[in-house]
């Protein structure tokens, strides 16, 4: 049968996989749940193998229904949600943080000035809140022992669902992020697209943690031989799962709204030049194509 492109969609509670073929039909499907714990009132959180396993799960499910050969892989996922793991052994080390969380609270209010709040809303478009990764990886940081002294040397990465998929799926080749997913960090500056300095500093991240963050449609790079996956297959897309439903639903240009229900519930549209961040609203990079940013 004609190549076909595999879309995994990890999300908070489950990850699907669809076989997508060439003329767009879907061929084959699988999903795989997600447990996630809520240690104290407030919290959410579940283990980083636990997503890793969940999503070879809903693939092999997926794959074993059809017969076509996957040309490529595409990685649309939860945002918000960070892990940190060693760099040369793919270990996790701590809790697999959900977006959901408001573990960071209290860090978010000791650092909630006027300016503070305006030097974030100006460079990551956010506004300071516990929803975004920045603090919670400094909880993490402090959390584990050793780690702070350990991300210095370079031996951890730290990053969102889209990277930790892309560096157990690569064997620990490619550790990387894209701009859509980057953006929801609140480390981004999403008019320079680069990692904040200013932003680091704030938080306490060391750069030395973060992967580079790319074009949403890289050639992220080659899988690895695993379980139901055949390796040599190229990673050639991901995108925050709300930015792949606008982007899937056609929205190239301002005007439409898109909105989208999952565990959570969200109001997207593009706009012309960054927006503000007052009345609630927040800017954020949709997508970031060869070198066109939306």
């Amino acid at each position: 049968m004609a190549d076909a492109i595999l879309a995994i969609d990890q999300g908070t509670t489950n990850t699907k996989a669809l076989l997508v073929g060439q003329d767009g039909a879907i061929l084959a499907s699988g999903s795989s749940p997600l447990q996630v714990r809520y240690p104290q009132p407030g919290w959410a959180e579940t283990d980083g193998t636990a997503v890793l396993d969940s999503t070879l799960a809903a693939v092999a499910d997926c794959l074993g229904k059809a017969s076509a050969s996957v040309a490529a892989i595409g990685i649309s996922n939860q945002r918000e949600t960070v892990l940190m793991w060693e760099r040369a052994t793919g270990a996790p080390l701590g809790p697999c943080i959900i977006w959901q969380c408001r573990r960071s609270a209290e860090r978010i209010a000791a650092l909630r000035t006027p300016e503070a709040e305006r030097l974030v809303a100006a460079q990551s478009g956010l506004a300071l809140d516990p929803l975004f990764p920045a603090a919670k990886i400094g909880w993490l940081l402090d959390e584990v022992p050793d780690a702070r002294a350990r991300a210095g040397r370079g031996e951890l990465c730290v990053g969102t669902i889209d990277s930790w998929l892309l560096f157990n799926l690569t064997g620990g080749a490619t550790f990387a992020t894209d701009c859509s997913n980057a953006s929801r960090t609140q480390l981004l500056d999403i008019r320079q697209l680069c990692w904040s300095s200013d932003l680091l500093d704030l938080f306490g991240v060391p750069p030395e943690v973060l992967a580079p963050p790319l074009s949403s449609d890289s050639r992220f790079g080659l899988t690895v031989a695993q379980g139901p996956l055949p390796g040599g297959i190229p990673i050639h897309a991901m995108m925050g799962d709300s930015h792949a439903a606008l982007f899937g639903h056609g929205v190239r240009a301002p005007g439409a709204v898109k909105a989208t229900y999952g565990t959570g519930s969200s109001l997207m549209t593009l706009t012309a030049d960054v927006a503000t961040s007052d009345g609630g609203l927040s800017s954020t990079i949709a997508w970031r194509r060869g070198e066109r940013t939306a």
